[in-house]
């Protein structure tokens, strides 16, 4: 995915998985000294939906990168989570229809 759709050149991160009973598929953490991404491997998810969830993770990644979290954009907005700049890194790498906190595990072109 890197290769793919940032040219090799998202900086890499640990990426594993853990069984989970929280509501999430996916979580990329940003904190200082423990980036990483995690997914859930106990959701019920084909490979394709976990690519799905592991592209997801990987646009907060880009976007904490280009503009940090909770810092002013270009746009004077603040960046967050699932805001503005996270969308179109998500519409960027191919999701479709309406991007959401939740989109992830489906809708996306590979």
């Amino acid at each position: 995915l890197n290769a793919r759709f940032w040219q090799g050149n998202l900086k890499k991160i640990p990426v594993a998985t853990t069984s989970t009973s929280k509501n999430w598929y996916g979580i990329y953490s940003h904190k200082r000294f423990c980036e990483r991404i995690t997914l859930a491997n106990n959701k019920g998810l084909s490979s394709r939906e976990m690519l799905g969830v592991l592209l997801h993770e990987m646009c907060h990644h880009s976007v904490h990168i280009k503009y940090g979290h909770g810092k002013e954009s270009t746009r004077g907005t603040r960046v967050i989570g699932h805001g503005k700049e996270w969308k179109a890194e998500m519409r960027r790498v191919g999701f479709l229809g309406k991007i959401s906190r939740f989109t992830g595990k489906e809708r996306f072109v590979i």
